[in-house]
């Protein structure tokens, strides 16, 4: 059986908080010198996803990886309700509290949505700092070819979503985060370290709330999909092609409109590249951002 190469209580006791103007604590991780990456996780999971590969990276960089609101060390309110506009209020605020005036940034999964929403700040000059370049992993960047999972389907259902959720156990979402995965399947002890951030506070328990950011995506997908293809600084792929939720067909669909990017294809690789093909994915970063 693998064992986590980074554990999640180093990455916790390693991490600090931001104390939100509204009384909510978020927390990151801050490590390394050098030009700011910021990276930004996906659902249902948290910052922990990207700990190799943010460890690796702090070597040359200053690394930052926050816990939106409602996942892994962030406070997880009862009764919110949780939005990609408030998320990406929360990174900006981050980002002023830690001064910094522009990051490269690597966006995966919901993180990526948040990222369109920053990026459509930016293209309106309502952005408090400059993205200075874009890695993207695996999310739907072209909603037309998102294929939910059956399991968000019924989460994003009235009264049926949050009866699924309450019914969420560790051994389910073990199996849940296994089926997206490629040849690379999570071992018993490497989803424990991701369960303790998932399950704080009974966070897992919320995910009915906190996948409600795919009807947002109803309603602004061709915004947000204009103000990411119409980004005028570098950007890059990883993309894992296994993915069978947004994988192969959405990188495809999207080619004739990303125009010079640069892009990794993982033929095995699911919907974690970071975590999948850590060594990849840390070589690609590294290349990308010479």
């Amino acid at each position: 059986m693998r064992n986590p190469v980074y554990p999640a209580s180093q990455w916790v006791a390693e991490g600090d908080v931001l104390n939100r103007n509204n009384g909510q604590r978020i927390f990151y991780h801050c490590g390394g010198e050098g030009r700011p990456i910021l990276m930004l996780h996906g659902f249902p999971t948290w910052s922990y996803d990207y700990a190799e590969v943010a460890i690796a990276l702090q070597a040359d960089y200053q690394v930052i990886v926050p816990d939106f609101l409602g996942y892994g060390e962030s406070d997880k309110p009862r009764g919110h309700e949780f939005s990609v506009d408030d998320s990406a209020d929360m990174i900006e605020e981050l980002v002023r509290h830690l001064d910094i005036k522009s990051a490269h940034v690597v966006l995966h999964d919901y993180g990526g949505i948040v990222g369109q929403e920053l990026l459509d700040r930016r293209k309106n000059g309502r952005l408090s700092f400059d993205i200075e370049s874009l890695t993207l992993l695996n999310f739907g960047i072209v909603y037309a070819a998102y294929r939910p999972a059956r399991i968000q389907k019924l989460l994003a259902k009235p009264i049926i979503g949050r009866f699924v959720a309450s019914r969420t156990t560790k051994e389910k979402l073990h199996a849940g985060l296994n089926r997206v995965r490629g040849a690379n399947k999570l071992s018993d002890a490497e989803f424990d370290e991701i369960w303790s951030g998932v399950s704080r506070h009974e966070g897992h328990k919320l995910a009915y709330r906190h996948i409600r950011y795919n009807n947002e995506r109803k309603i602004h997908a061709a915004r947000w999909e204009e103000a990411l293809f119409s980004y005028d600084g570098s950007m890059s792929f990883i993309w894992g092609m296994a993915d069978p939720v947004s994988g192969a067909h959405v990188l495809n669909l999207a080619r004739p409109r990303l125009k010079d990017s640069e892009i990794l294809e993982l033929p095995n690789v699911g919907h974690f590249p970071q975590s999948e093909a850590p060594g990849e994915v840390i070589m690609a970063i590294r290349s990308f951002l010479k």
